[in-house]
């Protein structure tokens, strides 16, 4: 446990749950100022998929590459690095939306850059020699571990709670008279 990755994995998970946090309220926030609804929509968006991303598909990858990984929730055992994390990305969100141009954007693009670092790290913070003879394996491992979950918590998730029909939201701009 006392590896390099896996301290560096203690500092990119949390700032994964900020990002994450900040973008998923502010996907919300967008479009629905409801204070405490867009509290519990980041955290049941973040927390559960940041774990899943970070660390559960990570953990099934190296079972899958017969690696001696040990399972490691951050959210159970050093819950003092995930919440703070949350509630301020959760707060940074409803704040910076006013005032950074494109937050949700940029913030999106971070969070991504962030998660696959972190999806990385808890990944060979078991087995360093996974980059030399698996490293397809542990690309598509860390594409899967990123890619739908922080996609799903990022726009889909917040999006899905936004009350009423919204004509700028995609996903809610449907019109009975359009099929």
């Amino acid at each position: 446990w006392n590896s390099y990755p896996l301290g560096y994995f203690h500092i990119t998970h949390p700032v994964h749950i900020f990002l994450s946090a900040i973008v998923t309220t502010a996907m919300f926030w967008k479009y629905e100022k409801q204070f405490w609804k867009a509290i519990v929509i980041a955290l049941l968006g973040v927390i559960p998929i940041c774990s899943l991303s970070d660390v559960i598909l990570p953990y099934l990858g190296g079972i899958l590459l017969k690696t001696p990984v040990v399972f490691h929730l951050c959210l159970v055992e050093e819950p003092w690095l995930v919440f703070p994390a949350c509630f301020l990305g959760i707060f940074s969100g409803m704040i910076f939306l006013k005032h950074v141009e494109k937050l949700t954007e940029l913030g999106h693009l971070s969070h991504i850059l962030i998660s696959s670092l972190a999806s990385l790290l808890y990944l060979i913070s078991f087995d360093i020699t996974l980059w030399s003879g698996s490293l397809s394996i542990v690309f598509a491992i860390t594409l899967l571990a990123v890619w739908l979950p922080c996609c799903l918590s990022d726009i889909v998730f917040p999006l899905v709670f936004v009350k009423g029909s919204h004509p700028h939201i995609p996903c809610c701009n449907h019109h009975p008279h359009d099929y």
